[in-house]
């Protein structure tokens, strides 16, 4: 994908101009599991996003992530290190919540 940015125009890189030229993905030659596998992958990058951009602006009575002056860099590690740790400490009770949310949530939008 070609991304036109300027940096005079102020805009942000990770959004696509409107002008891009993109060409439309056909789904048509695509099996539900691919489709999934890409959904499941955009929808894992975003909740690591909201991680790192919940880090850089982290604020309490004991810590303050502007004081620190927290990197993106930083953060970035730092979210990485908090999901390598729940991943290493799921157990039945957790496993059991999440999946009741997630096929509610799934309930509710197929409804």
């Amino acid at each position: 994908m070609n991304v036109k940015v300027s940096a005079s125009e102020g805009s942000n890189p990770m959004k696509p101009r409107p002008d891009d030229d993109v060409p439309a993905l056909r789904y048509g030659s695509m099996s539900l599991e691919e489709i999934q596998e890409g959904v499941s992958a955009e929808a894992v990058g975003y909740a690591a996003g909201l991680l790192v951009e919940a880090l850089r602006h982290y604020e309490s009575s004991a810590f303050s992530a502007r004081q620190q002056n927290l990197t993106l860099t930083e953060a970035q590690m730092i979210a990485a290190n908090l999901i390598a740790k729940v991943s290493a400490h799921l157990d039945d009770k957790t496993m059991e919540e999440q999946m009741a949310r997630v096929r509610r949530a799934i309930r509710e939008v197929k409804s």
